[in-house]
C-alpha cells in the first residue's frame, strides 16, 4: 500500500514539475511587461515539483528495500513538505491580486510604449513580448483593439490561410490581454491547486 500511495505521489510530482516548465516557457515574455517577476513563480512550482518527485522516489525505495532509515528520512521529509506547502498556499492566497494588478499595470504600460506615447530604451524588447503574448493568447491590446491608435500589430490578427498582410477590422482579437492572460492563468493556477490539493490529502 505505501508503495502504491508513493507510485501517485511520484506521478502527481512529475505531472507538477512537467506543468511549472510549460508554464515558465509560455508566460517568458510576462517578465519583459511587468515589474512583478513571473519566472519566479514558475520557478517555485517546478522546484516544488522537484522535491516532491524525489521524496516520493525516496519513498518507493525504501518500501522496495525495506530499509528503515531511507523510510525514517522519507517521513521527516514528508513532514517538512506538509508544512512547506500550507505556508506556500497561505501566501499566494494572499499575494493574488497583487500579481494580477501588477500585470494589468504592466500590460497597460507596455501597450502605451509600443504606441509610441511612451519612450523607453527597450521598446523593441517589449514590442517583441507584446507580439508573443497577443500571438499565444489571441488577444489584442490591454484593453482591447481600440488601445492602439491606427492599425495594431499584425500579432492582433489570427493568421489566416493566405497570410494576408493586412487585417480586417472584424477580424482582430476582441479581448484585450488584461482580461485574456488573467483567466488563462486562474485556470492552471486551479489544477495546479488542485494537484498540491491530492498531494496534501495524501500527505496527511
Amino acid at each position: 500500500i505505501l508503495f502504491i500511495f508513493n507510485f501517485i505521489f511520484w506521478a502527481l510530482g512529475g505531472t507538477l514539475l512537467v506543468l511549472g516548465i510549460y508554464l515558465k516557457i509560455e508566460y517568458q515574455s510576462l517578465d519583459d511587461v511587468s515589474d512583478d517577476n513571473f519566472g519566479t513563480w514558475m520557478y517555485a512550482i517546478i522546484i516544488v515539483g522537484s522535491v516532491i518527485f524525489v521524496i516520493s522516489f525516496l519513498g518507493c525505495c525504501g518500501t522496495l528495500l525495506q530499509s528503515n532509515n531511507l523510510l525514517m528520512l522519507y517521513f521527516m521529509l514528508l513532514v517538512l513538505l506538509v508544512f512547506g506547502q500550507i505556508g506556500c498556499g497561505v501566501w499566494a492566497y494572499f499575494i493574488r491580486e497583487k500579481i494580477y494588478t501588477d500585470l494589468a499595470e504592466g500590460l497597460d504600460n507596455a501597450v502605451r510604449e509600443v504606441n509610441g506615447t511612451k519612450s523607453n530604451p527597450g521598446s523593441s524588447r517589449v514590442k517583441e513580448a507584446i507580439d508573443s503574448l497577443q500571438t499565444i493568447f489571441k488577444c489584442c491590446g490591454s484593453n482591447g483593439r481600440a488601445d492602439y491608435t491606427g492599425n495594431p500589430p499584425r500579432s492582433c490578427c489570427p493568421v489566416t490561410e493566405d497570410d494576408l498582410p493586412n487585417c480586417s477590422e472584424e477580424l482582430y482579437f476582441k479581448m484585450g490581454c488584461k482580461e485574456k492572460i488573467p483567466e488563462h492563468m486562474k485556470t492552471n493556477l486551479w489544477i495546479i491547486g488542485s494537484i498540491l490539493g491530492v498531494l496534501l490529502f495524501l500527505e496527511v
